[in-house]
């Protein structure tokens, strides 16, 4: 039987408990004894047995480094880890990639990167132009007009927790201070974002989530939720993004778009450690199988 660990924080593996007995279920009938490692003793556990392969599923790309530099396969690799968990390196990284034919049109909101002065948590009666002012003016940036009343998220924010308007100040300004922040034009898309889930380099299922009370769109704050089916074009525009990573084509991670009503899809962000929770509930794919399934073959 092949060896494989699942490597989680403490806090994270408490909440996914469920989905880590899924791995170790599918893996006894596949051939592969996936176990449990806390990140804080990831280290310590392997040096006493080499696993054949490694899901990393903290969100830290130390610890995928870690296993690279041993030449211990390991899922999701150094650099896809810390692109997607940093919204703008990851913005960037497309930015330089992406065929023409994709950065010729609008595929992203305009969006401006900056760090909110940490003294902000002190400040009283001050207005948002005013803040995201003192935050700009703090690294030399511009803030366009249409972002003044867009978005303002954290780069490393997962599930919609740090994403806000930027007018509800009340709402961000201490959580964010002194925390590097995109601010972002709001693109219109009625509170919808569509999470294509790429499995092995490949375009796994579509879901479209729609917030309810709410222009967040996460599952995980109430959004509604449902497969959608995928036009020709939109398929080949995704797989550019897809192909933009090639060193990730054995993972399993989603790319997060905005839909317009004309059918274009506008980039939001990656999620590398994507949940999958919508997809037993609402589809029947069993996406745990299927990677496992893979995994085994290439294994």
């Amino acid at each position: 039987m092949k060896k494989a660990y699942l490597i989680y924080e403490n806090k994270e593996a408490q909440k996914n408990h469920g989905f880590i007995e899924m791995f170790q279920q599918t893996g006894i009938e596949k051939g592969i004894d996936f176990s449990f490692v806390s990140k804080t003793d990831y280290q310590t556990f392997s040096e006493k047995i080499n696993p054949d392969f490694v899901l990393n599923r903290t969100r830290d790309p130390e610890v995928s480094r870690w296993y690279e530099e041993r030449n211990i396969p390991v899922y999701h690799n150094s650099r896809l880890v810390e692109l997607a968990n940093h919204k703008y390196k990851m913005m960037t990284y497309f930015q330089e990639h992406l065929p023409e034919k994709i950065l010729n049109e609008k595929w992203c909101p305009a969006t401006v990167f900056l760090t909110v002065p940490a003294q902000m948590g002190n400040i009283s009666n001050i207005g948002n132009a005013e803040i995201i002012k003192c935050a700009a003016d703090h690294i030399g940036a511009v803030i366009p007009e249409q972002m003044r009343h867009g978005v303002i998220k954290s780069v490393s924010g997962h599930g919609g927790s740090e994403v806000f308007l930027v007018e509800a100040q009340e709402e961000w300004r201490d959580i964010l201070a002194g925390r590097e922040v995109v601010i972002q034009e709001k693109i219109e898309c009625q509170s919808r974002d569509l999470r294509v889930y790429v499995l092995a380099g490949e375009i796994y299922c579509a879901m479209l989530r729609k917030g309810k009370k709410d222009f967040r769109s996460n599952f995980s704050l109430g959004g509604g939720v449902r497969e959608m089916g995928l036009t020709l074009a939109q398929r080949e525009y995704i797989d550019c993004f897809i192909k933009c990573l090639p060193d990730c084509f054995d993972g399993m991670y989603s790319i997060d778009f905005l839909p317009l009503p004309d059918g274009r899809l506008i980039f939001d962000e990656v999620e590398e450690m994507v949940g999958c929770r919508m997809l037993y509930q609402y589809t029947e794919h069993d996406i745990v199988k299927d990677y496992v399934t893979y995994l085994f073959g290439k294994w």
